[in-house]
């Protein structure tokens, strides 16, 4: 429940900031003009005039993070950047007035709204602020925390903390990393690193590591990491030239690394994708399966019984299940849960032959693209019991899960798609599918989908 909550929190704070940020735009607006009695400024052209500027503000608000109050971000900080996306806002809206000529709304007008808007922005930004903050130090939006590191560093980190709830961190383990750490009654010990990795992993939400660490420890506390889906944060005494990518940050005077940080993090990259998974899925639903789901589900039924739409429970992002959408091509059977299909397969029938061939039977998982489960691009997603056959056996297995499943992918249009039968090709696949979650682009997705239209309609040899 309280994951849930946090959630719901994250999802929804930055609309509801921009959306009180409007309502101080819209308020500013009609009081300076009451003020000067211009009332030219409520007729309906400048009403018009009026709404494009909210549009504008959205998007300028956006783009600037205005809703993007970190755990340690400073009020000045808050402030400038409230005072840099109004300047820019006002330049474009000025620029706009100028082009059109508008001569009918009053100097003083102008004047009262800029220096209102100078006013009330920043006062509002800054009240937000100061109540997320106490909303943290009382509880809410709180994110529990282990550290790894029973010394000076991890103490100071556990220090700041306790010292600062409106930081919203709380921590109540914190791990060894030798054997025989001499205790203290200040500090809660959780025990060894072993201990971290038997710990129950819902107790804390994100880990903070030592950076004296060993190294060959914290690639297996990133790894352990990595599967559950949990960030790794790093206390930075050490050197961080082996490391591919991280994000260095601060609270207060204690530097902290990010060091498992992908593109689709930033939520612009996240939103980008998700706009254009939602157009590109309601076109192929609409243009295309508005008249196959019909055609192919007569064929399926005369060839034989069983549903039209073959449901099976896949592994999506972060873990978490789904039932993915496929036309079935296959008799029913029981071995589809643990058996990939093979060349000339007996469970096949012909019409599903033709749909392997020419990857038909993977269109209905458009539907899953609009409802959220996949992306257009990403990471094919395993049946469970094969996905749990590779996850041991494959290094890193578990990074395909950082982000959601796609009906195409790297892997695919690089030739690593269909059954697989040796350990290079999963191994290729998966490294692949890392490379593409670590180098995510939408110029990466458009060049993907276009790559995987023409072997389309070329044909593929591994469609089976």
């Amino acid at each position: 429940m309280i994951f849930y909550l946090k959630k719901k929190f994250n999802k929804f704070f930055p609309l509801l900031f921009i959306f009180g940020e409007l309502i101080t735009l819209s308020l500013v607006y009609f009081a300076a003009a009451f003020i000067v009695s211009d009332y030219n400024a409520l007729n309906q052209q400048n009403l018009y005039d009026f709404m494009t500027s909210i549009v504008i503000w959205s998007i300028f608000s956006y783009l600037n993070k205005n809703y993007d109050i970190g755990r340690a971000t400073k009020y000045v900080d808050t402030l400038r950047k409230a005072a840099n996306t109004l300047v820019r806002f006002l330049f474009i809206l000025f620029i706009i007035m100028l082009f059109m000529r508008r001569n009918d709304i009053k100097r003083e007008f102008l004047i009262f709204w800029v220096a209102l808007f100078f006013v009330a922005l920043p006062f509002y930004n800054l009240t937000v602020h100061i109540i997320l903050k106490k909303y943290r130090a009382f509880g809410g939006n709180v994110l529990n925390v282990a550290i790894i590191g029973y010394d000076s560093y991890g103490f100071e980190l556990y220090d700041l903390f306790l010292k600062n709830p409106q930081y919203g961190y709380r921590c109540s383990h914190i791990f060894s990393i030798k054997s025989t750490p001499k205790v203290l009654k200040k500090y809660p010990l959780s025990g060894t690193i072993d201990d971290f990795f038997k710990a129950d992993k819902a107790g804390y939400d994100a880990i903070y590591v030592n950076g004296e660490i060993d190294k060959a420890q914290l690639n297996s506390i990133i790894a352990f990491s990595d599967t559950e889906h949990k960030k790794v944060k790093i206390l930075p005494q050490f050197q961080t030239h082996w490391l591919k990518s991280y994000f260095i940050t601060s609270y207060d005077n204690v530097a902290i690394v990010d060091v498992n940080n992908i593109p689709l993090d930033n939520i612009l990259n996240r939103s980008l994708k998700r706009v254009f998974d939602i157009v590109f899925s309601s076109f192929v639903i609409v243009f295309f399966l508005s008249w196959m789901y019909p055609l192919f589900a007569l064929m399926i039924k005369l060839q034989s019984r069983g549903p039209v739409i073959y449901k099976q429970s896949r592994e999506g992002k972060k873990g978490i299940h789904f039932m993915c959408y496929k036309f079935r091509s296959m008799r029913l059977n029981d071995e589809a849960d643990y058996s990939w299909a093979k060349l000339n397969d007996p469970r096949l029938t012909k019409f599903g032959v033709f749909l392997r061939k020419t990857s038909l039977d993977e269109f209905p998982q458009f539907f899953n693209v609009f409802l959220g489960d996949m992306s257009i691009v990403g990471p094919r997603p395993h049946p469970i019991k094969l996905n749990d056959t590779y996850r041991s056996r494959v290094e890193k297995f578990a990074l395909r899960h950082q982000t959601k499943p796609g009906v195409t992918g790297l892997s695919q249009i690089k030739g690593f798609r269909g059954g697989i039968t040796l350990y290079h090709q999963i191994n290729a696949r998966v490294r692949l599918d890392r490379f593409y979650i670590q180098n995510w682009s939408f110029l990466l997705d458009l060049r993907i989908i276009l790559l995987t239209i023409t072997a389309l309609l070329q044909g593929q040899d591994e469609a089976y």
